[in-house]
């Protein structure tokens, strides 16, 4: 074990020469690491990072990393633990390790140089994972690697009326994209356009019928890649696409038909057919929104299909919706009273309080069982300051009655 320990501290000195100098236990200068965390699967650490020397994290079996969004070239580190065994390892895109050194066990007053191009991810392991180690800091000093973006790929132009949209792949350690463009053909020239910063361009600066050709390159503070294959689109005005989610309610001798807006359509025609399927006719046409049909008939099955309309023409039609009308069944019923002295009374019930009401009377006429009187809710007509207002009414005093039935819908 002392062999290979030796033989580490040997890589480690050869990697990272330069003059160990320690003193005080002064905060390091914030570097690349400097507040963000180590990553282990379930664990997460702060303290290695946090810029204080007297506060650390204790490591044993598990590795911990950290990742660079871009490559980075490393010019200094500083790595301060309790034991050698700590052991730092820097490693490129590829995965390749690039540097590795143990941790100095006596606090740094300034990083040891270093010249690693490239490195993508940190990790943090013990040589020993039996032995738990005291990692009281640990930073890296340097800046973002001068790579240039490579060339943007799976460019596509689709026309619509008066635009084009261009989307294209997402290029690693690209900033933004340069949008070019030529109406002359696919050598150019081509001139920029827009600067974006995602990977998509709608292009409203073009005319129907005319060829447009377009190429994309992607930059950041390094440089600019060379363009994209280019492609070429030609903008004009088709007919939309058919409707989608087209739903169809029944109602009282009515059809209430909704679906979802299509984009470039002028207006939309509203097709039916009894039953399902069978040959489609026109019951709306230049309709705006929502349609209600309202030539129908209940207890018969209407299918319908909506199609989309503009300038280039029709669409094809939607999905079917069916529905079948129906009249609602009555759940309010007027109860209406001729009394003996003539007077009329009506009473807005619901129905099963006009059944009650019914049922009340026939047994009364039955000579059983029921009381002489029977209360009705004034409801609406409470007028004055009364909580509630009840009529009762005598059986001796009805001359007749009837009951109104109706659907409150």
């Amino acid at each position: 074990m002392k062999k290979v320990w030796l033989m580490l501290l040997l890589i480690a000195s050869l990697l990272f020469g330069g003059t160990n100098a320690f003193a005080d236990s002064s905060a390091p200068l914030p570097g690349l690491l400097r507040g963000k965390p180590a990553a282990a699967p379930g664990t997460v650490l702060f303290k290695m990072t946090d810029g204080l020397m007297q506060t650390y994290e204790t490591v044993g079996g598990t590795a911990y990393s950290w990742t660079f969004a871009r490559p980075v070239d490393v010019s200094g580190f500083l790595f301060y633990a309790d034991s050698p065994h700590a052991q730092l390892h820097l490693y490129d895109e590829r995965g390749a390790g690039v540097a590795g050194s143990g941790a100095t066990t006596t606090e740094p007053t300034a990083p040891f140089p270093i010249q690693v191009s490239g490195v993508k991810t940190v990790r943090l392991t013990s040589a020993d994972p039996g032995t738990l180690v005291k990692v009281y800091e640990l930073e890296l000093y340097g800046s973002p690697s001068p790579i240039v973006p490579t060339t943007p790929t799976g460019l596509t132009a689709a026309p619509s009326d008066r635009a084009v949209d261009l989307v294209w792949n997402a290029e690693p350690y690209a900033t933004g994209y340069h949008v070019k463009k030529s109406p002359y053909s696919y050598g150019g020239p081509y001139s920029v356009v827009q600067t974006v910063y995602g990977t998509s361009y709608r292009d409203t600066a073009v005319a129907n019928g005319i060829p447009y050709y377009y190429v994309v390159s992607a930059f950041n503070e390094f440089g600019e890649s060379p363009n994209s294959q280019p492609v070429w689109a030609v903008p004009s005005l088709r007919p939309p696409a058919a409707p989608l989610h087209l739903t169809a309610v029944p109602g009282d001798s009515k059809v209430m038909l909704q679906w979802e807006t299509v984009t470039g359509a002028v207006y939309y025609n509203v097709k039916r057919t009894s039953g399902v399927g069978g040959t489609y006719t026109t019951v709306g046409s230049s309709v705006y929104g929502y349609y209600t049909d309202l030539t129908t008939n209940n207890g018969t099955t209407y299918s319908y299909v909506v199609t989309a309309v503009n300038g280039a023409g029709e669409s094809a039609p939607s999905t079917s919706a069916a529905a079948t009308p129906y009249a609602p069944a009555p759940d309010r019923a007027l109860l209406v009273i001729l009394l003996n002295t003539g007077a009329i009374k009506e009473y807005d019930l619901t129905l099963a309080q006009a059944n009650a009401f019914v049922a009340w009377y026939d047994n009364r006429a039955s000579g059983w069982g029921a009381p002489g009187v029977y209360p009705l809710n004034r409801g609406d007509n409470n007028r004055g300051p009364f909580a509630q207002r009840t009529d009762y009414i005598a059986f001796p005093s009805i001359v007749s009655f009837e009951i109104n039935a109706y659907s409150s819908e």
